[in-house]
């Protein structure tokens, strides 16, 4: 399905790491087609509609139509355990639930509800209104037309299930530690759908910090040397500085993914994921890989190692929110294919 035409994708906007990634591609056999990104780091909350147009035009990036991807930092995230019910339903009760935690008028909120996995639970995102109006209001007036809004998670998912999208695809499972420079979040992916997530209080900024505070750098030296631990180990002394500075961070990273992947193997009947995927700005180091694959018990894999992923240039990989940018990008893509496999449901129903 979709594999011998081209299916180009919308604009995909990613507020992320405190400034503003977009980008959009195509998708053509199992590969993506002209991929652009673009980052801008600026609060996105600063931005005017001339930012916007300047910002889209030097991309090379096409259309009107745009996708919208809030980390929780914009958007509240929050897995609520909830009764099996209808989708209206379950938007509702996730919506009262979280007038209660958040304590607003429910109008004043924007509320989504998604299922995740087979046990019960549901990740509710809830924004206020005027927040949103405040994101969406210089989008307008730039001439964009925002028609999906999702929350950061399931535009990561959406790329790096790519090559899992199909119904015989469902039963792969996969963990994902999603490590950006200012948060992260664990998921774990059966074929293209989230089935366990949970917001972690981790950063690239923590393991900054801890190497500048070890060696008595500053903030840019220690930045310059946590990026050769990327890939290579070579300069030894370099590696043994970062090591021993990164280590307390690592571990207590290791310790929640493990718990997460032991909460994912109770609450869910499937198949368990035998490997993780490391993704996100800070994500992958060697050091962090190593501690991973101790703890984890887990086949540690860089995101760039995935084929359709390794095929992009350095150019875009290398810039924060890529993976957010281009998912949010193929989001319509997907609401076609979940229609498709609605229909062959039904089909068989009957």
């Amino acid at each position: 399905m979709f594999s011998k035409k081209q299916t180009k994708g919308q604009i995909g906007i990613a507020f992320y790491d405190g400034g503003v990634t977009i980008g959009q591609c195509g998708w053509k056999q199992r590969e993506y087609a002209h991929a652009h990104v673009a980052r801008i780091d600026a609060d996105p909350r600063n931005l005017s509609a001339q930012d916007w147009q300047s910002s889209i035009n030097r991309a090379g990036i096409t259309g009107t139509d745009c996708a919208l991807s809030l980390p929780p930092s914009i958007a509240h995230h929050q897995v609520l355990r909830l009764p099996n019910m209808n989708r209206q339903e379950l938007k509702e009760a996730t919506a009262w639930e979280m007038v209660d935690r958040l304590g607003l008028e429910r109008s004043a909120l924007q509320i989504d509800a998604i299922p995740v996995g087979t046990g019960g639970d549901v990740l509710a995102i809830a924004i206020d209104q005027q927040s949103l109006s405040g994101y969406l209001e210089p989008l307008y007036a730039a001439g964009l037309r925002p028609t999906t809004i999702e929350p950061q998670c399931i535009s990561v998912a959406r790329t790096l299930s790519m090559l899992h999208r199909r119904q015989g695809d469902q039963e792969k499972v996969r963990s994902v530690l999603d490590f950006g420079l200012h948060d992260s979040a664990f998921m774990v992916l059966a074929g293209d759908s989230v089935v366990f997530y949970k917001h972690l209080n981790h950063s690239g900024v923590q393991l900054i910090d801890a190497i500048a505070s070890h060696t008595n750098v500053t903030t840019e030296q220690a930045k310059r040397m946590l990026m050769p631990t990327q890939f290579d180990t070579s300069v030894e002394e370099i590696t043994k500085a970062v090591r021993d500075a990164t280590r307390a961070t690592h571990e207590s990273i290791a310790t929640d993914a493990m718990k997460c992947i032991r909460h994912y193997g109770v609450t869910n009947r499937g198949p368990l994921s035998t490997n993780l995927i490391v993704t996100g700005s800070a994500g992958w180091n060697v050091h962090l890989a190593e501690v991973l694959s101790m703890s984890c018990s887990q086949e540690i894999t860089a995101d760039q190692d995935i084929p359709h992923i390794h095929a992009l240039p350095s150019t875009i990989t290398n810039t924060n929110g890529w993976h957010i940018a281009l998912g949010a990008s193929l989001a319509s893509m997907q609401s076609q294919l979940q229609r498709r496999r609605s229909e062959v449901t039904k089909k068989e129903a009957a």
